[in-house]
């Protein structure tokens, strides 16, 4: 992890080294990166995944253009989410007792 030159220490950091009444020093996220902003993975996205992404920003501009499409366009992103998901997610074998009886 890289470091930043700070120029002069300050309370909060004499805080966060020893927190008053003991206990556990308070870790400073400041300095990270919000979870948000991180790729879930390096992999390029695939074609499926660059049209879904555009049809989230077309639901999305849509609702903005018009308030009366935004409750339809709110449950079209949530769909195009899950879509998403289901992209990147790992298959999940079926359990033995839900497979069908042949």
């Amino acid at each position: 992890m890289a470091t930043t030159p700070q120029a002069m220490p300050g309370p909060q950091d004499q805080a966060a080294a020893a927190p008053p009444g003991g206990g556990a020093p308070v870790p400073d996220t400041s300095q990270q990166a919000p979870p948000s902003q991180t790729p879930p993975s390096q992999a390029p996205a695939s074609p499926m995944q660059m049209l879904l992404a555009r049809w989230f920003q077309t639901a999305k501009q849509m609702a903005a253009a018009d308030p009366r499409l935004a409750a339809g366009a709110e449950k079209v992103s949530q769909g195009i989410q899950e879509m998403q998901t289901a992209l990147v997610s790992p298959a999940q074998p079926t359990p033995i007792g839900q497979q069908p009886q042949y």
